[in-house]
């Protein structure tokens, strides 16, 4: 790993990380790192944690960055966009430099744009669902790794069209408490109601697994279908509404995959079947449709 001194006043030169609209930052300060000296040449964003982040989350963050520049299998994941380098600030740990994805879009702006199309959220999506499949195959014969917080804005999408992961400083790598739970299963009051497939710690947390992944990745699909967050949903309308575009014509597995999300059986990766929805059928997907043809 890089190591990277700065002083208090080369800090405050920095300029910040320009976000798109729609794109929050509640955990860090996001900064443009650029240096002359860097070996690789490669400008890096400096997550700035030192002002927020306690020492406890700072330390658990450094393990993770440190063990992840260890694992040869994770580094040799081009989609992985994994924190290289500990910035100092005036000789104490200010945070972890990234190297910058040049002219990077973030996937969550596309997903939630109603101008993007269904067909291109689908492309980014099944890109997404294969690099979740990638990280599974690794760490079942290996070493263990979850996203944790797998969600839509933990990731970007390059100048060629390829999707990367970011903000890996808040993975799990399977061991102590989590740092946080994920998005998707803070906003869902009835995960906890499947203890044996969602598992927490002592404290309340949702343990990270494959099953809170695809649960995740599950969410973020649906969200690209339905143009609706359907974690906000009783079970009864949710699964109202998985039958009504059932009858729309979208495939049988991916019904079977969001299916699972709610009885004690393994989550699905659909991300082989995304090819065969019906992209024409956009309008039809939306939950609003749903809300409009049926009893609600």
């Amino acid at each position: 790993m890089h190591v990277i001194n700065l002083r208090m006043h080369e800090l405050r030169k920095l300029k910040e990380l320009p976000l798109e609209a729609g794109v929050l930052n509640t955990e860090a300060l996001m900064l443009v790192l650029r240096r002359k000296s860097f070996p690789d040449k490669i400008e890096r964003v400096f997550k700035y944690l030192d002002a927020q982040d306690d020492k406890s989350i700072m330390s658990k963050k450094i393990y993770t960055v440190t063990t992840l520049n260890q694992l040869d299998e994770y580094l040799e994941l081009q989609e992985l966009v994994i924190p290289d380098a500990i910035i100092y600030v005036n000789n104490h740990i200010g945070g972890f430099g990234i190297p910058l994805i040049p002219e990077h879009r973030n996937l969550g702006a596309i997903i939630h744009d109603d101008n993007v199309s269904l067909k291109e959220k689908i492309f980014y999506l099944e890109q997404l669902g294969n690099i979740i499949d990638k990280v599974e195959r690794i760490h079942l014969s290996d070493n263990r790794f979850q996203f944790g917080d797998l969600n839509e804005f933990n990731f970007v999408i390059d100048r060629e069209n390829q999707v990367k992961a970011i903000d890996l400083d808040s993975a799990y790598l399977g061991i102590g408490e989590p740092l946080h739970m994920a998005y998707y299963l803070l906003k869902n009051q009835y995960v906890k109601s499947i203890p044996e497939k969602y598992k927490s710690t002592s404290s309340g947390i949702i343990i990270p697994s494959d099953n809170t992944d695809l649960y995740c990745y599950n969410m973020i699909l649906l969200s690209a279908l339905s143009g609706e967050n359907l974690y906000r949903y009783s079970i009864d309308i949710y699964y109202q509404y998985l039958d009504y575009i059932k009858r729309m014509g979208l495939p049988e597995q991916i019904i079977r995959s969001f299916q699972n999300i709610y009885i004690p059986k393994n989550n699905i990766n659909p991300r082989e079947y995304l090819e065969d929805i019906d992209t024409d059928l956009e309008e039809e997907y939306q939950f609003k449709n749903f809300v409009k043809t049926s009893q609600l």
